[in-house]
């Protein structure tokens, strides 16, 4: 499918920029579809709304590609199920060790305790920590979409407007938010299992 859709593209001799241009749909997301790569595209109806959009633009069969699309994804999911083993889990041996240094172990390990337990209590119950680095506050656009960047704790569970976000490791996401005409408002959540709930609003203004 992504193999179609550049070949389409250079048989008409449009360049990426230009074909973002045309469509409203960003050049990065462009290249991923034309390179399968589907995991830089926002997930959801965006990935498919950007593919059948550009099909229509290049003059090719969209329902066509759309369903080629779902059995390539269907085939990627399958096999990352296939990866996963179980790990063997080793006892460790016990050292003997003189009294006196064993109680010392025992005290430390009391003290590391209960500093990890403040530690997961402070932050289970606190507000999470969350930063929004795009867009900027009232913020005035004339495209139809605009891109929420930010940097949470791994373990922050993220949405916006009542959408769950996928996280990468580092606690990064970025998700695109289509727009209509005049102002919008933008409801992020962050949220661990035990905290206060932290709300982030963006109003972002469409010509």
């Amino acid at each position: 499918m992504a193999e179609k859709l550049r070949a389409a593209r250079e048989e008409k001799k449009i360049s990426l920029p230009e074909a973002a241009r045309k469509t409203s749909i960003r050049s990065d997301y462009l290249e991923a579809l034309e390179n399968g790569d589907y995991k830089n595209i926002p997930a959801g109806v965006y990935e498919k709304t950007f593919l059948k959009k550009y099909a229509a633009f290049l003059g090719l069969n969209a329902a066509h590609l759309a369903e080629k699309y779902r059995e390539e994804i269907l085939l990627r999911n399958k096999k990352n199920t296939d990866v996963f083993a179980k790990k063997k889990i080793r006892g460790a041996e016990l050292m003997i060790v003189p009294k006196i240094l064993k109680n010392i172990i025992i005290v430390f390990f009391i003290a590391a305790l209960f500093s990890y337990l403040g530690y997961y209590l402070k932050t289970s119950f606190s507000q999470p920590t969350v930063k929004i680095t795009e867009p900027p506050d009232n913020l005035v656009t004339e495209n139809n979409f605009v891109d929420i960047v930010g940097v949470a704790d791994p373990k922050t569970q993220i949405t916006i407007n009542d959408k769950q976000v996928l996280k990468k490791d580092d606690g990064s996401f970025r998700e695109t938010v289509e727009l209509a005409k005049g102002i919008n408002l933008i409801v992020i959540s962050a949220q661990n299992k035990y905290s206060r709930k932290k709300i982030i609003q963006k109003q972002v203004l469409v010509k």
